[in-house]
This record gives C-alpha cells, sequence and structure tokens, in this order.
C-alpha cells in the first residue's frame, strides 16, 4: 500500500542523496559552451595574427608565405580545439555531480508530492542491473541501468520505492537515517 512521504520525509532524501538511486540525468544540462563562446578562441587567433600584422609589417613584406601559414595552421588548431573544451567542460560538470551524489539533480527531480511503496525483491542480476519483485502484490520486473547513487540490491529483501510525478522513480537504500520509509508497511 503506497505511503504519502511527508515533508520531513522528504527533507532527509535531499540532505542524504547518496541514499537514493536514480536516474539524474533528465535533469543535467550537457553542452554548456554556447555559440557564442565556441567562437571565443578562434576570434582571439585572428587577432593575434592581425596585431602581428599591425606591428611587425617588415617581416611580414619579407615573409608572406610564413605569415599565412603561421595564421592558418592558428586558426585551424584555435577551431580543433572547441571539441576538446567542450568534452572538457562537460566531464566537469559530470564529475562535479558525481562527487556531490547527484545532490542538485535530484532536488531538480524529486517531485513535492512522492508515495513510498516496499517492494520485495525476488532476484536481482547484477551484470545486467535488472531484478524481479513483488510490488502492491504483482510480480514485476525491475531495471537501474541508468541510475546512480547505486548500492547492492540484495533478494528476499524489502527495497524502499519511491515515486511520483512525471515518471519519476527512485530506491532508497536502508540506512538509519531513512528507516522511516520502511517501518511504515510491512509485508
Amino acid at each position: 500500500m503506497p505511503h504519502t512521504i511527508t515533508p520531513e520525509e522528504r527533507n532527509i532524501l535531499l540532505e542524504n542523496p547518496e541514499l537514493v538511486m536514480f536516474d539524474p540525468y533528465r535533469a543535467m544540462k550537457t553542452h554548456r559552451v554556447s555559440l557564442g563562446k565556441a567562437l571565443i578562441p578562434p576570434l582571439l587567433m585572428g587577432l593575434l595574427m592581425f596585431l602581428w600584422g599591425v606591428l611587425c609589417p617588415g617581416f611580414i613584406k619579407a615573409h608572406p608565405r610564413l605569415f599565412a601559414g603561421v595564421g592558418c595552421a592558428g586558426l585551424i588548431l584555435a577551431s580543433g580545439s572547441l571539441p576538446v573544451l567542450y568534452l572538457l567542460i562537460d566531464d566537469r560538470a559530470f564529475r562535479k555531480a558525481k562527487e556531490e551524489h547527484y545532490a542538485l539533480q535530484l532536488r531538480q527531480l524529486l517531485p513535492e508530492h512522492i508515495v513510498c511503496r516496499i517492494a520485495h525483491v525476488q532476484w536481482v542480476t547484477y551484470e545486467k542491473a535488472e531484478g524481479g519483485w513483488i510490488l502492491d502484490g504483482r510480480e514485476e520486473m525491475f531495471g537501474y541501468v541508468s541510475y546512480e547513487n547505486v548500492f547492492r540490491i540484495e533478494p528476499d529483501t524489502d527495497l524502499a520505492v519511491i515515486s511520483g510525478g512525471d515518471s519519476f522513480m527512485a530506491f532508497v537504500r536502508r540506512d538509519e537515517r531513512t528507516e522511516c520509509y520502511y517501518s511504515f508497511n510491512i509485508l
């Protein structure tokens, strides 16, 4: 039977995100760099070439092919560095979220009105991140492939499953701080 989560119980989840296994990727924004920022490296290279031309006109008259070659190579390198910069910036955002146990994403995704149900886990295949449980009196399969803050789900144990809103579902690890999720309903 579903148990409606109180605001105090909801705060327990938000204060302890490492105890909540959920899919945070719907709330993560990737490719944080805009197109305007992507044009900065080539524009800086163009500005450097312009300054070189203004400050050293004698060198450019003596070596026009060298100037053109360096300019083209510089623009190619500046433009070619953009995918690497995108990857570094995106990777940094994912690393930061993982270090914080996806707390910001949990805060964004966790609906105001959530319910908790206790599922009795029957079997788990760890390699496939799937298993079977009895939830609300029905045998069902479940999966947690894209979930983060993963903890080991043992067969023949109970698991608190919270859900609500637009297809939000998460599992709560049994801990002294989250025992209130497990104590309301015993199968």
